[in-house]
C-alpha cells in the first residue's frame, strides 16, 4: 500500500480535497517521467498551486470557524509547504527536470506526512463534542 493511500483524516471534506491534491501531484509526476510536454506540466503545475491555495484557504477557515487552538502552527505547515510548491516551480521554470522530479518528490512526502500528523490532529478536534472542545 502506497503511503498516500493511508493519509485520510476521517473528515470526509478534508479527505476529498487532500484526494485531489494529492492526484495533483501524482499527476505531475507521472508527466515529468514520462516527458510530457513543458504546456501539459505547466497546466497541471498551475492547477496544483491553484488548487492547494484554495485547500489551505478551506482549511483555515475551518480553523477559525471552530477556534481551533494550534492554528498558528498549523498554518506554517501550510507556509512551508507553499515554500516547497515554489521550489517545485522554480525547477521547472529553470527546465531543470531533476530538480524539479526530486522537489515534487519532496513536495508528495511532506504533503502526505501533513495530513498523517496536523491534519488528522485537527480532524480528531472537528470530531469532539462540542462540549468536549470548549472545556479542552
Amino acid at each position: 500500500m502506497k503511503q498516500e493511500d493511508d493519509a485520510k483524516t476521517n473528515h470526509t471534506e478534508m479527505d476529498a480535497e487532500h484526494k485531489v491534491q494529492i492526484g495533483l501531484i501524482q499527476a505531475l509526476e507521472q508527466s515529468l517521467q514520462q516527458g510530457r510536454g513543458r504546456s501539459d506540466i505547466s497546466s497541471i503545475l498551475n492547477q496544483l498551486v491553484e488548487y492547494t491555495n484554495i485547500h489551505f484557504m478551506s482549511e483555515q477557515l475551518l480553523m477559525r470557524l471552530h477556534a481551533y487552538p494550534d492554528i498558528g502552527g498549523h498554518e506554517m505547515e501550510h507556509d512551508h509547504l507553499i515554500e516547497q510548491l515554489r521550489k517545485v516551480e522554480d525547477g521547472f521554470v529553470a527546465g531543470d527536470s531533476e530538480m524539479t522530479a526530486s522537489e515534487i518528490t519532496m513536495l508528495k512526502r511532506l504533503v502526505v506526512d501533513h495530513i498523517k500528523t496536523h491534519d488528522q490532529t485537527f480532524a480528531k478536534y472537528l470530531a469532539k463534542p462540542k462540549d468536549m472542545v470548549l472545556a479542552g
